[in-house]
């Protein structure tokens, strides 16, 4: 399926994690959404996200080193509907500036969810 989709990740602790060319990142402990698109298939983006073995390229790949994912949405809709659905979030979540947003005018493709937090944690 073509498409965009959110991931949730929970992450244990506080740590400081290196994201690629962004450098290290402060990320507080709790629950997050990622936000993307797969024009090529959303089942392989999202097996990428749950893998631990391989290459990272994107940020998510570097935060999903240390995040695990818990549960995801897909929706089969044009890849302009990313940057939609990653504006909603923001009445939600905390964004991570920059983060997943490098090829769009968005700023962040990854919220921390504090609400959320108090649920989970």
């Amino acid at each position: 399926m073509k498409g965009v989709y959110a991931v949730f990740l929970y992450l244990e602790e506080s740590k400081s994690i290196e994201i690629g060319a962004k450098g290290e990142i402060d990320f507080k402990a709790g629950v997050y959404v990622y936000i993307g698109s797969a024009m090529n298939g959303v089942e392989n983006r999202l097996k990428r996200h749950y893998s631990s073995e391989k290459n990272n390229y994107w940020h998510i790949d570097y935060f999903t080193d240390e995040a695990s994912p818990f549960y995801w949405l897909a929706f089969p809709l044009s890849s302009r509907y990313e940057c939609v659905l990653a504006e909603a979030c923001e009445d939600e979540g905390v964004e991570i500036e920059g983060f997943g947003a490098s090829d769009c005018d968005c700023s962040a493709h990854l919220f921390y969810l504090p609400s959320a937090c108090k649920q989970v944690i």
